[in-house]
């Protein structure tokens, strides 16, 4: 599996792409979650680290069939808009999820669940961002960069990159300027 995949509005996946190595994260959030055997053990290992601060993370969604992006992103358009749907979901074959390399958090505290935009000011989420890329995670849209992710910020999507996280998180980059500098760098060679 390529973790470096980039898919996004203008890299897509085909409509028969479905990952070979998916298992499932038995979430407690609900069954039948899954994503790629890799990114499952480096979730756990950051799972388990961060129970040493009484946080509590579980994964909300994982992969993502093509004909499921297709039913949210027509759901969405029909509730909320074009413009709206544009900016908050991927079109059926865009999206990260289908790579089963992307995952929605959740916040388990004080006896209830919190999702999105719910967590945005936690203490649990500022240590996820500061954290994740430890485990080979990144921030996939954050805050300050839709101009270039072209979605708005989401502080519970992550994606598994492997070994180049650590350099795009301390570089604030997202994985489209990476690729942009990689290209560059290519380019120079």
């Amino acid at each position: 599996m390529n973790y470096r995949l980039l898919v996004n509005k203008t890299n897509g996946l085909s409509k028969d792409f479905i990952p070979e190595d998916l298992v499932d994260t038995k979430s407690e959030y609900k069954e039948g979650i899954l994503i790629n055997e890799e990114v499952l053990n480096a979730f756990r290992k950051l799972q388990n680290d961060a129970k040493v601060f009484n946080y509590s993370f579980d994964i909300e969604s994982g992969y993502r069939s093509y004909d499921y992006q297709e039913k949210i992103y027509n759901e969405l358009v029909k509730e909320k808009g074009f413009n709206y749907a544009l900016r908050s979901v991927a079109k059926p074959g865009r999206s990260e999820h289908q790579t089963g390399l992307a995952i929605d958090i959740c916040i388990y505290k004080e006896g209830k669940c919190y999702i999105e935009n719910d967590i945005e000011d936690f203490p649990e989420t500022k240590w996820l961002h500061s954290n994740c890329h430890k485990y080979g995670f990144i921030l996939r849209y954050p805050k300050d960069k839709e101009e270039i992710t072209e979605y708005m910020y989401e502080p519970w999507h992550l994606r598994y990159v492997g070994d180049i996280a650590p350099y795009i998180y301390n570089n604030d980059l997202t994985l489209e300027e990476y690729y942009d500098i990689a290209k560059k760098n290519l380019d120079n060679y």
